[in-house]
């Protein structure tokens, strides 16, 4: 193992080295808070702004594709969604479309994604508006993200338009970049010294934000139940005489 899969983690490399090798379709599981839509927005996007997509029990075809919205005066307007907005980004050549969450996404959301998700030379959706067909442009590209532990919870027809799936079991180094120093190594380990109290990148967060203006104890219990307020506590104080 050299020094940078000790450092980034291998899941993340197995994630740029297949955006780079040309896959447009990646799935990205595991624990929350490890950054995994962070990177998805992120890595491998050279143009244009990422669309998001938060997947819940509710989501609407209107909420992914589009929906008529009223502009005033009895008149009314298309409004292209996240996935088509996705497709056609950049002059056409399409962008990056982010589905957080996609296990939760049920019913018709579900045939929906199906059918955005789907190859280029398949995809392709009418605009109720103009009545053209519209197809993804040859860089769209998907990653779907989700905090299961299982492939199976994901729908077979859904998974099987994603071949990769990486399961995230670290943050991305460029996600902890903007933490205190001495917060880094325990966000990329996820924990506090203590594997089986994970603590997620948000808390990373809060801590080090709420830290400064509160102070450490403080902060800690806020943040944490007694026993993991004292982990973080002490770990602190390991790490600052190490």
């Amino acid at each position: 193992m050299d020094e940078s899969e000790l450092t980034t983690g291998q899941c993340w490399r197995d994630v740029t080295d297949v955006l780079a090798a040309g896959i447009r379709r990646v799935l990205l599981y595991g624990p929350p808070g490890t950054g995994k839509t962070y990177a998805a927005l992120k890595l491998g996007v050279t143009t244009g702004i990422s669309e998001r997509l938060v997947c819940t029990e509710d989501l609407t075809t209107g909420e992914i594709t589009g929906t008529w919205m009223p502009t005033g005066a009895g008149k009314w307007e298309w409004r292209e969604g996240p996935a088509i907005r996705a497709w056609t980004a950049n002059s056409g050549r399409g962008g990056r479309l982010v589905v957080d969450e996609v296990d939760r996404a049920s019913g018709d959301a579900l045939s929906t994604l199906l059918a955005v998700t789907d190859s280029l030379d398949s995809a392709r959706w009418r605009n109720p508006e103009t009545g053209q067909w519209v197809r993804p442009g040859p860089d769209f590209s998907v990653v779907m993200t989700s905090n299961i532990d299982e492939l199976e919870e994901i729908p077979a027809a859904l998974r099987d338009r994603f071949p990769v799936a990486v399961r995230i079991d670290r943050p991305h180094p460029h996600a902890v970049a903007s933490l205190s120093d001495d917060l880094r190594a325990p966000a990329l380990n996820g924990s506090f010294g203590d594997a089986a109290r994970r603590v997620s990148l948000r808390r990373f967060y809060a801590f080090d934000q709420l830290r400064g203006a509160l102070g450490a104890e403080r902060a800690a219990r806020l943040l944490f139940d007694e026993a993991s307020a004292t982990a973080v506590l002490d770990a602190l104080v390991i790490g600052s005489v190490e």
